[in-house]
């Protein structure tokens, strides 16, 4: 399927909300990430972090509720693509594989 293909399903199946929260990510290494959540839908998150991310790799994010009344969002997430922004910042798309 197309990227433009892809795209228009989602829009179709998928609205994304933008939320440029704080999140933290815990990789299969254990490594933990402070990074932003720019988007979630039912499906996927995308990611803005400082350095590239790992492909392929599950993970664990936490999205905080930023003090408000919602409880944070945790959920077991699979890295999938990434785009690199600029030679700090690199915005990762994920599925989302379960919430926690």
């Amino acid at each position: 399927m197309s990227y433009n293909a892809r795209q228009y399903q989602e829009k179709r199946h998928f609205i994304r909300m933008q939320i440029d929260a704080p999140a933290s990510l815990r990789l299969s290494s254990g490594e933990e990430i402070d990074l932003t959540c720019l988007d979630l839908s039912s499906c996927g998150v995308q990611l803005q972090s400082e350095k590239p991310l790992p492909l392929g790799d599950s993970a664990e994010l936490c999205l905080s509720s930023c003090g408000g009344p919602v409880a944070p969002l945790s959920a077991k997430i699979k890295l999938c693509r990434h785009e690199s922004i600029s030679d700090s910042e690199y915005r990762t798309g994920a599925v989302i594989e379960s919430f926690l």
